[in-house]
């Protein structure tokens, strides 16, 4: 794209020029009007020529930027998929009133899961153009350990869940949610 962009702007320099010249020495019936200064047409010339490459520029940055973000977006909405599966799945097992050891298994999956798409979101966000908004990544991460040792502390799974254990992790997954999404709306303003 930079290749074609300059060979365009060349050429319009090459065209202007050679108007210029073509109306010095009348050629093709064109006259230079001794009002009309070339210099004042090379400036023209130039000045269409900057717009021209500077808008090559900016459309392509931009572009390059939007991909970035609707990569980083989706990443961000996989750990948000990924969050309701786990709490799903907390969810079912406290309503049948225990916790098996396929159903521990089980827990323990998801949130490696979701640990991961974590970690892979903040890697993701530290190689793209977005690498400012690696800051953001502490407060993520400790909802996300809130939210673990609220499940899976204590003596899981043998711990019997009270209300107010099942209400702090419910607490503690919508506070992880809320920074998810604090985060997508972040990333979608970057600039």
């Amino acid at each position: 794209m930079k290749t074609s962009a300059i060979i365009f702007a060349i050429l319009v320099i090459l065209l202007a020029c050679g108007v210029i010249w073509a109306a010095h020495v009348c050629w093709l019936g064109l006259w230079l009007n001794p009002e009309i200064k070339p210099v004042e047409v090379l400036t023209l010339a130039v000045s269409i020529l900057i717009a021209i490459l500077l808008q090559y520029y900016f459309v392509a940055k931009t572009t390059d930027l939007r991909a970035e973000k609707d990569l980083l977006i989706e990443n961000t909405r996989e750990a948000l998929a990924l969050l309701k599966t786990c709490r799903d799945t907390l969810n079912t097992c406290h309503d049948s009133g225990k916790i098996s050891a396929a159903d521990a298994k089980q827990i323990k999956a998801v949130f490696r899961r979701l640990s991961n798409s974590l970690e892979h979101l903040e890697a993701t966000i530290g190689m793209s153009q977005c690498v400012k908004m690696a800051n953001e990544f502490p407060q993520i991460k400790q909802a996300y350990l809130s939210f673990k040792i609220a499940a899976t502390g204590g003596f899981f799974p043998s711990k019997p869940y009270t209300p107010s254990v099942i209400s702090s992790q419910e607490q503690a997954s919508r506070i992880l949610a809320s920074n998810l999404q604090q985060l997508i709306f972040k990333i979608n303003k970057y600039n």
